[in-house]
């Protein structure tokens, strides 16, 4: 892998990763039909740069993750109050996400199944939610401190099910919140900030397993580097287009790019 390849990989890894597409589908077909990558080691590099984009995320929300933290000594395993409420939902989805996700994993393997027809419905669903709530002309009002057990189980579970191969992560956590009645806003921030630990972890095992890609430590750190530059940027994006358009519009957005991704426009 060169320099050029490096950042190429790092720049779309930061685009893709916070889009109701997946980022890892895309990496790997661009990276094995146009630079001759094998889907292993297309893979495996693809993986290692998600790396870079859980850093921007981290820095975006680095007052929640102060917080948090500032919190442990006091913890608490229930919903009372603020601080308890988010870390025992980082807590209990990302547990359920892996404890789930290896299991759809698989399943997923064995049968050879894509996510991309799930993706596909999931943005039809997102298109038909914006279209009802622009005639009922009701919005999302839901934030962070509406977080219930329920809503924590059902997150959990929706992120394992981005272990199936084409199916975007945060396309899927984006998509359960807004359809909970989360505002636009506060769905891209939970999700973001659950795909800290859940992806942290995958790639912990993934590199336990299979060790790091196959490339050189500076092409490494220059594909981390733009991917997590392009991740930060592409967070700020995300956030200024939820917080200018209405509830409905949102969906609609976030339902038609996963309905382009699954016609493969993406």
């Amino acid at each position: 892998m060169s320099v050029v390849e490096s950042a190429v990989f790092g720049i779309l890894q930061g685009i893709f990763e916070w889009l109701p597409i997946s980022s890892t589908g895309e990496l790997v077909i661009i990276m094995t039909e146009f630079f001759g990558y094998s889907p292993r080691d297309a893979a495996e590099l693809s993986f290692f740069l998600h790396v870079g984009t859980v850093g921007s995320a981290a820095l975006y929300l680095r007052g929640d993750i102060r917080r948090i933290f500032a919190g442990l000594p006091g913890y608490r395993p229930n919903y009372r109050n603020a601080n308890n409420r988010i870390t025992s939902f980082l807590i209990i989805s990302t547990m359920l996400s892996g404890a789930l996700g290896y299991v759809v994993f698989s399943y997923a393997e064995k049968y050879a199944f894509s996510g991309e027809v799930l993706l596909g419905l999931v943005g039809i669903a997102l298109i038909i939610t914006g279209i009802i709530l622009k005639i009922s002309r009701q919005s999302g009002t839901k934030t962070i401190e509406s977080l219930t057990l329920k809503d924590t189980i059902i997150l959990g579970a929706v992120q394992a099910m981005s272990a199936v191969p084409g199916l975007s992560r945060s396309g899927l956590t984006v998509s359960a919140l807004l359809l909970r009645g989360y505002t636009a806003h506060e769905s891209l921030r939970l999700s973001f900030l659950m795909g800290i630990p859940a992806i942290l972890a995958a790639q912990a095992g993934i590199i336990l397993i299979y060790g790091l890609p196959k490339a050189e430590p500076a092409d490494l750190a220059v594909g981390l580097a733009l991917s997590f530059a392009a991740g930060y940027g592409s967070i700020r994006l995300l956030v200024g287009i939820a917080s200018r358009v209405r509830f409905w519009w949102f969906a609609i957005i976030i339902g038609s790019l996963a309905l382009l991704s699954f016609v493969g426009l993406f």
